[in-house]
């Protein structure tokens, strides 16, 4: 199986083919060589917020940590801690190359549903109710007049984690 050789017939059972993406300007010329059908999309800058934190200070030992929770106990109970630095959040920046394509099967039918193991587009896949998020991985699509539909549904897809 080479590099390029990469579509899987759908099988017996039913299941979905999986898109491969390439990224990168010498795996786009490869595929342009080899004649691959390709969809091009924008590679857009995307950050993402990992989580939130606070540094506390306990007032007798001078040490200081960090908390990841709104509920840390040593948050409001007691004179012992001070907050030193106030609530913020770490961001992840997502580092592509800004070339990026979808490889399209010659024999795809219109209305087919695919799976996109590599997501280009930026699209949020969970957040949490105390700060922070992530981005879709990966995700269905639907083959309509020559290009993908990303079968999103952020009511749907977007996993919302509280806690």
């Amino acid at each position: 199986m080479g590099l390029f050789n990469f579509w899987k017939k759908k099988s017996k059972n039913g299941e979905m083919r999986i898109i491969k993406t390439i990224r990168g300007k010498k795996a786009l010329q490869k595929s342009n060589k080899l004649k691959h059908k390709i969809i091009i999309r924008n590679v857009e800058p995307f950050q993402t917020v990992s989580g939130k934190y606070c540094i506390v200070k306990n007032k007798k030992t001078g040490r200081t940590q960090n908390l990841y929770d709104f509920r840390d106990p040593r948050l409001g109970f007691g004179d012992d801690y001070e907050i030193v630095t106030d609530w913020t959040y770490k961001y992840v920046n997502h580092e592509f190359p800004n070339e990026a394509a979808y490889v399209i099967p010659d024999d795809i039918q219109e209305g087919e549903v695919v799976f996109i193991k590599d997501l280009i587009e930026n699209l949020i896949g969970h957040t949490y109710n105390q700060g922070g998020n992530s981005r879709l991985v990966s995700c269905k699509a639907r083959w309509v007049n020559d290009d993908l539909k990303i079968l999103y549904d952020p009511d749907r897809d977007v996993i919302r984690i509280v806690g």
